[in-house]
């Protein structure tokens, strides 16, 4: 029950917020009703742009840092598409952030939509191994010693760790094989991040994919004028018979490094996988009430099919109807589908289907408090 008032007062708190912002985007615009949309514009740009720089990369030890820096010294506005490709990264890992807390925040996790939950926790791991394995290919020191601290991390693994590490770096030494793996990686992995987006959408029967585009010009200005004035550099080249000792990290993707370098890898380990088992296991820890989908009033319904166009879930469709003189159709709820989001009483202008647990008064009363409720409200 506590968890329950207190994820309401965070959900009163996210949409005065959202509100506020209105004001400053207006309604058309406002980030927050694309928050899923904003990460796909930042994959796109990264797509593009990592499809030219492929056009000069050559991923071998011998030719990948001197192609990387003839990119971005030699190539007509190789600097600012190097740039592009390196904060679009990191401008879709703050994204998706946004967009996992905007998710939890309004309860959009639980019951129907943990596959929802489960795709977006994998593309969250795809990201780190594609972001990494994108700093390796620059092969500077920072490269170099990301690979060593990898695969020394990766031998600590139980069973699988010394096959896993020795797959990673291809052999017991570093060479052109290494390179090719974390290209073979990052290029691999980036189109498998499309499955996992599809498999993300599968049980949203209309995502909000694209944002509009006076917002898309606003989020590319927010990549491009950085990437103009700071420009993306290299360190020194990776030399193999030099280790280096330290290297700046790029908190979005390489915060793990860090770690391996203050504690046993074992132990990090540990604390990945306890992080990753919570967050599997967060759509099914509360469990404040019975599954209670929605139902449908046979003496109401008129077969307008609003609430089957409306739900974003696919759980209800429309069957002929012969039990009525005048309604040739009538709604049915796929239980199983049911997310128990109330879009479907809000839609139904007949009072003909309703929550078990809440009735359509109810639901459109609740919706009425959350909108009036000042931004800070409860916290």
């Amino acid at each position: 029950m506590m968890y329950q008032q207190t994820l309401q007062k965070l959900q009163t708190v996210t949409i005065a917020f959202e509100k506020w912002l209105n004001k400053v985007f207006s309604q058309q615009y406002n980030p927050f009703y694309y928050h899923g949309a904003l990460p796909n514009f930042f994959m796109w740009t990264l797509f593009i742009t990592g499809i030219l720089l492929f056009v000069y990369f050559q991923p071998t030890l011998d030719s990948a840092f001197i192609s990387v820096n003839y990119i971005s010294t030699k190539v007509p506005f190789g600097s600012i598409t190097r740039g592009l490709h390196r904060y679009a990264a990191d401008a879709m890992m703050i994204t998706v952030i946004l967009h996992a807390l905007r998710v939890y925040l309004t309860d959009r996790y639980r019951k129907y939509r943990w596959l929802v939950w489960y795709t977006g926790i994998l593309l969250l791991i795809f990201m780190f191994v594609i972001g990494i394995t994108g700093y390796i290919l620059v092969w500077d020191e920072r490269s170099y010693m990301i690979v060593l601290m990898l695969a020394s991390a990766l031998k600590q693994i139980p069973l699988i760790g010394g096959p896993l590490a020795l797959t990673f770096v291809n052999g017991d030494l570093v060479t052109s094989y290494t390179m090719a793996m974390a290209f073979f990686l990052h290029v691999g992995i980036s189109f498998l991040l499309l499955y996992g987006l599809w498999w993300h959408y599968l049980r949203i029967s209309r995502p909000v994919t694209d944002v509009p585009l006076g917002l898309g010009l606003l989020l590319f200005a927010s990549i491009l004028i950085p990437a103009g004035v700071i420009p993306v550099i290299s360190g020194k080249p990776a030399v193999l018979t030099q280790t280096p000792t330290e290297f700046p990290v790029d908190w979005f993707y390489l915060w793990i490094f860090p770690m391996f370098s203050s504690m046993p890898a074992m132990v990090v380990w540990t604390i990945l996988f306890i992080i990753t088992a919570i967050l599997l296991a967060v759509p099914f820890l509360i469990t404040d009430r019975p599954k209670s989908p929605a139902t449908v009033s046979l003496e109401n319904c008129v077969g307008c099919t609003l609430c089957a166009k409306d739900c974003p879930y696919e759980a209800i469709y429309m069957v002929p109807r012969t039990d009525h003189p005048k309604y040739k159709q009538l709604a049915v709820v796929i239980d199983a589908r049911c997310a128990e989001c109330g879009l479907c009483v809000g839609a139904c202008a007949f009072k003909a289907i309703d929550l078990p647990y809440m009735n359509s008064q109810e639901v459109i009363a609740k919706i009425g408090d959350i909108m009036k409720e000042p931004v800070g409200a409860g916290v």
